[in-house]
């Protein structure tokens, strides 16, 4: 019988009309054995001073860095300790689509000025593609012998089938952009049939300078993760409810 644990959590009832929807806060039951926490895109972050183009570009690459410092390493010590599986997702170009659109001279301008006037901006694409050129998993985030590392959505689902994991609480960064639709996200492990939520301390979004002063963005993502992905869990509960797993016998994957 696999080991459960109890945790409050935040959930959305998205129905009976816009004046009674409202967030709840239900404690529910998970297992252990079937849960995974999901490590995504945790980058080291440009050291300050450095490459200020893709901080222009990226502004949250400033958040991350307390994140990784404050709230990574005591989660990921407690995640491992209670004996979770624990993923990390490096991937984040889609692979080539089969039969891409066809690009004509109009497309070709369009997507250049979306480069040059949308993101990343025609000054930041240099530091830009430095920066991406040098990512590296940040070390808060390093993945310890025997943690996969993958780079899309089908090698984390083959993963999560040797393990037998149906649920994946996502980390890193950003809630409502990489997280969500990068290969291994939210939206294409959905697709397969997870369970997909977030710990709202050890996540950050991209705002945009109408959504930044109150963290609208990251606000709203949360509640899409509630509605349609899964649950969001805060950082006190989550890392007390394993806690009380500490103790208890490590989750070995089952033999093949």
């Amino acid at each position: 019988m696999s080991v459960r644990f109890r945790c409050p959590v935040s959930s959305y009832h998205q129905f009976d009309g816009p004046h009674d929807s409202a967030w709840h806060r239900p404690t529910l039951e998970f297992s252990a054995a079937h849960t995974a926490v999901v490590v995504m895109h945790a980058w080291t972050p440009p050291a300050p001073g450095t490459l200020p183009g893709w901080v222009h570009a990226v502004p949250y690459l400033t958040t991350t860095r307390h994140i990784l410092r404050d709230v990574f390493p005591p989660l990921l010590t407690t995640v491992r300790a209670a004996g979770l599986a624990v993923y990390h997702v490096s991937g984040c170009t889609p692979p080539p689509a089969k039969e891409p659109a066809v690009p004509d001279e109009t497309w070709n301008a369009l997507t250049a000025y979306r480069a040059r006037e949308v993101f990343p901006g025609a000054a930041n694409q240099a530091d830009v593609a430095i920066g991406l050129a040098n990512r590296s998993l940040a070390p808060e985030a390093a993945p310890r012998e025997g943690e996969p590392v993958v780079e899309d959505a089908d090698a984390l689902h083959a993963a999560c089938r040797e393990r037998g994991i149906n649920h994946l609480i996502y980390i890193g960064f950003a809630i409502n952009w990489c997280l969500l639709m990068s290969p291994a996200g939210m939206v294409d492990m959905r697709r397969r049939g997870y369970l997909c939520s977030t710990i709202a301390e050890a996540t950050t979004a991209v705002e945009s300078r109408e959504s930044a002063a109150h963290n609208d963005e990251y606000r709203q993502a949360l509640w899409r993760v509630a509605v349609e992905f899964g649950f969001v869990f805060k950082l006190k509960n989550f890392t007390a409810a394993l806690t009380s797993l500490s103790s208890s016998p490590t989750l070995t994957p089952p033999s093949s």
